[in-house]
């Protein structure tokens, strides 16, 4: 999945670029304004998706926010202390520590 999105990011990217240039010269160059209503529209179009990603990310933001204000992420809590958090628990292992103390049961 993060290749396909850094894929349509790079699209994306090369989309308004190429509409920016597109628009630029159409306009610069003497023409008609008429010229520069397709890249003007494709400009509009990459900025609405541009626009959409910002939105999505923003709100992805403020859900990981309320669930740490909370405690519901499983960390401590800024405005609720999550009494199920024990503290050192986020904490990383040192390499090699068995993730599980319990014997396995391999039959």
């Amino acid at each position: 999945m993060a290749k396909l999105l850094r894929a349509v990011a790079a699209l994306l990217t090369v989309a308004v670029l190429t509409c920016l240039v597109g628009f630029v010269r159409a306009r610069v160059s003497g023409g008609p304004a008429e010229s520069a209503r397709g890249w003007m529209i494709g400009l509009l179009v990459c900025f609405g998706a541009m626009g959409i990603a910002a939105l999505y990310m923003a709100a992805v933001g403020l859900y990981h926010t309320v669930l740490a204000l909370f405690g519901w992420d499983g960390g401590p809590g800024i405005l609720r202390k999550n009494p199920h958090y024990l503290p050192g628990s986020d904490e990383p292992l040192a390499d090699g520590t068995p993730l599980d103390d319990a014997p396995s049961k391999v039959h």
